[in-house]
């Protein structure tokens, strides 16, 4: 048996590995085990390395989870950042990156229309070129989160028509002011109890810049899923947290409420709803750190980030299913804080991409099955 485990606080010297072993002996697992990438990033930190990373930002939405915080635009805020690093020029990157890290600016992202919402390459905003080499921005968007409140907007819009043969062709990401003359915005009615509000925004001939093209005039297609593909990324971290969440209020109070004078967390029917969903939350947080670590190194991650993102909502899905039947009645007792978190999960299965949509790219990209969509 091993007698002794390095604790994550000592520190070797530069260029030495570090390491831990691989069973516990007089600690105990949680010291033992080796470290996951959310863990060795925080250790980074901890060493005074610095860059913008996915794992990091997953890791502190995944924690504000655990702690109920519904926060809906932590992931437009968090996700935009990432094309903008990745494609944006010195003079974009210097402008705005500042701010979104002390809290000064805020994004907001502009894709999903009423007749492009997982098609996004039918969309119907266009920016056309104008001889001075600004674009005239026209169209709506629906569902967009924070809006209003954002200091940075990135939408995607058509520079050149739709083309069946390369649909991909002519799609380009803009930076955008959303307080800019020409937009205007009307409050969505949806029910779910987020802090910021969704919006239809629509563009009356907005004038954009020439430096507001992110990436290439359309070539956009990279940068666009640089920002999705984190996105599917960030909300795992939102879906598992919260659930996480749910699991515990739910133990807890399995474990007072005796009206039969046995508490019934000692019922297996009630026990093993909430085992199950704590099993699908973890595999789900193993997929989604596997995921952001292959992003972090600059892979293709988009099978990864859609398997993390598919297991994570139905994972929430089965907590807050359990939750309700260790509550009962009292589910719907609005103090009780359980509701918000069981319409949340539910809306995680459709957005912000079809659990369906995801199955079929799962299929086609893991098992080599015929496109289906």
């Amino acid at each position: 048996m091993c007698t002794r485990t390095m604790n994550i606080t000592d520190r070797a010297a530069p260029g030495e590995p570090v390491y831990t072993s691989d069973r516990p002996a007089i600690g105990t697992y949680e010291e033992a085990r080796p470290r996951r990438p959310h863990e060795q990033a925080v250790r980074r930190r901890g060493r005074g390395e610095r860059r913008l990373s996915v794992t990091d930002l997953a890791y502190a939405t995944d924690l504000l989870g655990q702690e109920g915080l519904v926060l809906g635009n932590v992931v437009p805020n968090f996700m935009c950042r990432i094309p903008l690093a990745k494609h944006g020029t010195e003079e974009q990157k210097k402008s705005i990156l500042p701010a979104t890290a002390s809290g000064e600016a805020a994004f907001s992202f502009a894709i999903t229309e009423p007749d492009a919402g997982t098609n996004t390459f039918k969309i119907r905003t266009t920016a056309i070129k104008q001889d001075d080499g600004t674009y005239l921005l026209n169209g709506t968007k629906h569902f967009i989160t924070g809006f209003t409140h954002s200091t940075h907007c990135l939408v995607i819009a058509r520079t050149q028509p739709y083309d069946e043969a390369d649909r991909t062709k002519g799609l380009t990401v803009f930076l955008l002011d959303p307080h800019a003359d020409g937009i205007s915005a009307t409050q969505m009615d949806i029910g779910i109890y987020l802090p910021e509000k969704n919006w239809v925004v629509s563009f009356d001939n907005v004038r954009l810049s020439a430096n507001s093209v992110l990436g290439e005039d359309g070539s956009g297609l990279g940068v666009m899923f640089d920002c999705l593909n984190p996105e599917r990324m960030l909300v795992t971290a939102a879906n598992i947290g919260q659930a996480d969440y749910v699991l515990k209020k739910a133990a807890d109070y399995a474990r007072v409420r005796a009206p039969f004078d046995t508490p019934i967390g000692a019922y297996q029917s009630v026990q093993h709803p909430l085992a199950i969903a704590k099993v699908n939350v973890e595999a789900a947080r193993a997929l989604l750190y596997k995921a952001t670590a292959i992003f972090d190194e600059g892979n293709e991650v988009g099978l990864d980030a859609n398997m993390a993102k598919y297991l994570s909502s139905t994972a929430y899905a089965q907590a807050t299913n359990a939750a309700a039947m260790v509550f009962g009645g009292g589910f719907a007792d609005m103090e009780q804080d359980l509701i918000p978190f069981y319409l949340q999960a539910k809306l995680s299965e459709v957005a912000p991409v079809n659990n369906n949509i995801v199955l079929s790219h799962i299929a086609q990209n893991a098992l080599k099955l015929p496109k289906s969509y």
